[in-house]
């Protein structure tokens, strides 16, 4: 029969501290002892109780330690493939070599690529200005063209010529085509 696990607890608590060390004897002895209680009742009828009283004095110094150890017990799997290869020491020697041609070959190309990328920022710096330029050049024109336009609305005087309408100077032989203008 399967005694609960708290009572079982219990009773091993108390051989520990008893010192009872015949753990399945104490078990069968109460069993016993508390189904003849049940089967006769807790007093006996047929014998009256004789009660006599025992004066025992005993100095006892108990000290008991109790260690509990647990040990927990932890199982990891874990599965690992692995790929070995057996290769050559000269070829492992080799391929170090190319490696590091590369990498060499890499670093140039990047260090390439940086001048590269600087040279297109300057360009780019350098075509915003010519932009900036142009803009502002196309303005200029712009104003030019509407001067121009302003003097070319503008009514000619007809007494003007070359000279600020001084018809000429002394000893200018301009003088005559004025004066052949106004005629026709």
């Amino acid at each position: 029969m399967e005694l609960p696990k708290n009572i079982k607890d219990e009773i091993w608590d108390y051989c520990r501290l008893n010192d009872i060390t015949d753990l399945n004897g104490f078990i069968v002895k109460m069993l016993t002892n508390g189904f003849t209680s049940e089967k006769f009742g807790s007093t006996p009828w047929e014998k009256p109780v004789e009660v006599k009283e025992v004066e025992v004095i005993k100095e006892v110094e108990v000290i008991k330690e109790v260690q509990v150890e647990k040990f927990i017990e932890v199982e990891k799997i874990v599965e690992v493939e692995k790929e070995i290869f057996v290769t050559d020491d000269e070829a492992n020697i080799e391929l170090k070599k190319e490696l590091t041609k590369v990498k060499e070959t890499l670093k140039l190309s990047l260090s390439d690529f940086e001048k590269l990328d600087e040279f297109r920022r300057n360009l780019d710096e350098k075509l915003d200005e010519f932009r900036r330029n142009l803009d502002e050049k196309e303005k200029e024109i712009g104003i030019l063209k509407e001067k121009l336009e302003t003097e070319k609305s503008k009514p000619k005087k007809e007494d003007d010529d070359i000279y600020g309408g001084k018809r000429g100077y002394l000893g200018s032989n301009t003088i005559d085509l004025w004066n052949n203008k106004k005629q026709d």
